[in-house]
């Protein structure tokens, strides 16, 4: 064999492992392993074990927002409980949400809810806890804006709307990582809303 195919041969080798290096990194975060989303619950951090809050009712015509405000002014649900498995730290951006509406086929604009907080090492070598119950807006005033500027376009009320919210940070390393998504779901009415049930009581992860 001659010297260039060699070097090619060697060359081409150093690449492989290279891209197999690279899809291994942090910031692919495969099935959200290392920074992970646990879903929505309708309560903050123990003692008391939060609820699962994988949803709720809305009525387009009175509310103006997901979670809704409650009479004390104080938001109703929508914590997304955030978990680093990493032995270094992650500093929160942003979460992502992305919508779609059974039954039919509007583009809804995605979303962004910003956030600033931080998830401490897993080793618990920081005062930061590696697990938090952070609290989002799921569905925006301007959401819903466009939803009943778009009410032709959609399908009669009742309906159901899926919302996928993925968390997006950095950790100390420098390197973004997202979680996996986590799903809620909004049924919308036109009148008001039945009480909502409360969901199942959820063990809170070890921090």
């Amino acid at each position: 064999m001659g010297k260039g195919r060699i070097f090619g041969s060697i060359a081409l080798l150093v690449c492989v492992v290279a891209a197999a290096s690279w899809s291994g990194c942090g910031n692919s975060n495969d099935q959200g392993i290392s920074f992970r989303s646990l879903g929505f619950f309708a309560s903050g951090p123990p003692p008391n074990p939060p609820a699962g809050d994988a949803g709720r009712c809305a009525s387009l015509t009175s509310d103006t927002q997901v979670p809704q405000i409650a009479p004390d002014g104080s938001l109703q649900g929508g914590f997304l409980g955030l978990q680093n498995n990493m032995n270094q730290g992650i500093n929160l951006d942003h979460v992502d949400l992305l919508y779609s509406v059974n039954g039919s086929r509007l583009a809804i604009p995605n979303d962004v809810f910003a956030v600033t907080d931080r998830l401490g090492p897993a080793s618990g070598q920081e005062s930061s806890t590696s697990t938090i119950f952070q609290q989002i807006l799921i569905v925006s005033p301007n959401i819903f804006k466009f939803l009943n500027d778009n009410r032709s376009r959609l399908p009669d009320l009742p309906f159901s709307m899926v919302v996928q919210a993925t968390a997006v940070g950095t950790a100390d390393s420098g390197d973004v990582f997202r979680t996996n998504r986590s799903t809620y779901e909004v049924n919308f009415v036109d009148g008001t809303c039945a009480p909502p049930t409360p969901g199942p009581t959820a063990t809170p992860p070890i921090a």
